[in-house]
């Protein structure tokens, strides 16, 4: 009884192992497709609105040099499915002005703050599709790094507020 007991036991542990090795397999062909779909986007902007204890809105949005954004929602949004979207090339330009005039490599990474709840704002800059520059923004920091983080918050909110039909 013992022995049929662990012989069970082993079949099972293989057929798991099995499994689990096609599942991976199949996560890998499916990552490969996804990549090859979108290979024309090179990332530009990886904008991020953490949570908080509260109801602020958080998400990610990655925005490419080609104006193409993909949208997704975490909480406190007006949608719950992932959106893309496409900037117009005026909202491009004026959104890469803005990084240019931001001047991102000359800023801390980090801007800390005192307070447990308060949302950050994650900012990936890319340049020729490779991250060069990642920025936390919790609170305080230049001027113009928070005019640049609502501008690029209005921006997305423009079309997440009121997302196409």
């Amino acid at each position: 009884m013992n022995s049929f007991i662990l012989n069970i036991t082993k079949q099972l542990l293989l057929l798991t192992i099995v499994v689990a090795g096609i599942s991976l397999l199949s996560c890998k062909s499916t990552g490969a497709k996804a990549a090859s779909v979108s290979g024309g986007d090179v990332p530009l902007l990886m904008f991020q609105k953490t949570p908080c204890f509260g109801t602020c809105p958080s998400y990610e949005a990655l925005i490419y040099t080609n104006g193409h954004v993909r949208f997704i929602p975490w909480e406190h949004v007006p949608v719950t499915d992932t959106l893309t979207f496409q900037l117009t090339g005026k909202e491009l330009n004026e959104l890469t002005a803005a990084i240019v005039d931001l001047n991102y490599k000359t800023l801390e990474n980090l801007y800390k703050t005192e307070w447990t709840d308060m949302p950050a704002t994650h900012l990936y800059f890319y340049e020729a599709g490779k991250e060069v520059k990642h920025i936390k923004h919790e609170e305080g920091g230049p001027e113009k790094l928070i005019k640049f983080n609502d501008k690029v918050h209005q921006l997305i909110w423009k079309y997440v507020a009121t997302p196409a039909k």
